[in-house]
């Protein structure tokens, strides 16, 4: 340990003690100029530095070397003359650890003051050293967060808008990542496949169910062509996913899905409402509102009923939402459902064009509460 102090008369008496322990002292005569001695030793009690508990404001070395302690945290002795008695002093250290001593004193008191300041130094830089560990996992868990984020988001379908239909898509992440998830692709000449999916829970296993179910759709809806089908494999995806997992963890392995297809050459939607997601569309004829909940499966792990699929005819300008519970439901102790008010807002929003619906449905979700659950939201128009 290297023990720095001034040459002023407390200090030197001092200094006698700690040389007769055989301690190093150096005695700084400018401690601004000689701080390259100690500036790069303030882990784990390398340095000290011994100073008058009463510092004098008119002496610059004294005040000089208090600075240097608490810009470098450096820990400090205080000494104060044990006949005088003890003061309240003007200033102690905020940024930096320090003990008192009075001296005279004997080398017990002195070598017990030493491994109590040794001490304390040890475990600040043991938290020291773990607080820096954890900052760098964060900033490393950070950065993986931000690459699974890139990805997710670069896996969300481009817009849609031609003669026959006109699509677009909204993701909120409740955190860095989603476990909700919507796709939409054209698989054969003018007939478009859709699917939103709201996986069960929070947390990371929810993207990650996200993204395996990501990369088997495309080829799936280009292969299979039917709603329920699809529904019966994700079921089997899903399954097969948790094979092996804890019983109390399967609940993790539900979701709720909704799969149309729609063909605009004959203006014909087929879906199927697995797990009851909220779908609706907005006819121009009547000014009403289809709730596409008709024939909805509830969605576990092995469905306890058929799975029904629902076909009908569509009329020009018909347009249509589906979005996640996120939209719909907000947080306990208030839980509410905002089915019926989002129903309302369509129909006084139905008039916008897609994109300000969206936000317009997104925005009133955000007056309500706080958002504490992924929401997706697809809105389109069907020609």
């Amino acid at each position: 340990m290297n023990i720095f102090t001034i040459d002023v008369p407390l200090c030197k008496d001092f200094g006698r003690i700690l040389k007769k322990m055989n301690k190093n002292v150096t005695f700084l005569k400018d401690p601004l100029n000689q701080s390259h001695l100690f500036k790069d030793s303030t882990d784990l009690m390398k340095s000290l530095f011994i100073l008058p508990l009463h510092i004098s404001k008119d002496s610059w070395q004294e005040t000089s070397l208090f600075a240097l302690a608490e810009s470098h945290e450096i820990p400090i002795l205080f000494i104060y003359n044990r006949a005088l008695g003890m003061e309240t002093p003007p200033a102690l250290p905020e940024n930096t650890f320090y003990e008192t001593i009075a001296i005279p004193a004997n080398s017990v008191e002195v070598r017990i003051k030493l491994n109590s300041l040794k001490n304390i130094s040890m475990q600040l830089f043991t938290a020291k050293m773990k607080g820096q560990e954890l900052e760098k996992i964060h900033q490393k868990s950070a950065r993986s967060l931000r690459i699974a984020k890139g990805i997710q988001l670069s896996n969300l379908p481009l817009s849609i808008n031609n003669e026959d239909i006109e699509v677009k898509g909204l993701s909120l992440p409740s955190s860095e990542l989603s476990g909700d998830l919507f796709y939409w692709t054209e698989v054969d000449d003018r007939i478009y496949g859709f699917i939103m999916i709201d996986v069960f829970g929070k947390g990371i296993h929810t993207a990650l169910i996200n993204m395996s179910i990501r990369t088997l759709i495309p080829d799936l809806f280009k292969r299979v062509k039917d709603p329920i089908f699809i529904t019966e494999e994700l079921d089997k995806h899903m399954r097969d996913l948790f094979q092996g997992v804890n019983r109390e963890n399967k609940n993790h392995a539900l979701f709720t899905a909704f799969i149309a297809y729609v063909n605009t050459k004959d203006r014909l939607i087929e879906y199927v409402n697995y797990g009851f997601t909220s779908a609706f569309l907005y006819s121009p004829s009547t000014n009403q509102i289809l709730n596409l909940n008709e024939g909805a499966t509830p969605s576990e792990l092995i469905p306890e009923l058929p799975i029904k699929k629902i076909v009908f005819h569509y009329e020009p300008g018909s347009r249509f939402i589906i979005y996640t519970d996120g939209l719909s439901k907000t947080p306990n102790p208030s839980a509410f459902d905002r089915s019926d008010n989002i129903k309302r807002e369509f129909i006084e929003n139905v008039h916008l064009d897609t994109n300000k619906l969206l936000q317009e449905l997104l925005i009133s979700r955000m007056r309500h509460s706080v958002i504490n659950d992924d929401i997706c939201i697809i809105a389109g128009t069907l020609f």
